[in-house]
């Protein structure tokens, strides 16, 4: 029998790198997705973006109810920090 070491023509020698490649190309090979049967139709048009005013008012409106949500929790005195502010 011929030790492990002996190069025999029926075995491949591999370094752990290239094994650690090897995994790598084969389970990014078996992520991708693809689809058989392609699209069919007209892509739907891309929504009308929104002018400057209806963001700044969108922004408004989230911070008003971001405000309005926190301002309904109640916080007991324990959790507030002893600290005062001095001007």
């Amino acid at each position: 029998m011929a030790a492990m070491n002996d190069a025999s023509p029926h075995m491949i020698r591999i370094t752990r790198r290239q094994l650690a490649l090897s995994g790598l190309a084969a389970t990014s090979a078996i992520a991708q997705v693809t689809s058989p049967v392609p699209p069919q139709g007209t892509p739907k048009p891309a929504p009308p973006s929104a002018s400057p005013a209806q963001k700044l008012d969108k922004a408004y409106d989230d911070i008003r109810a971001v405000s309005k949500r926190l301002s309904a929790i109640e916080i007991p005195i324990d959790i507030e920090p002893a600290f005062t502010f001095k001007p």
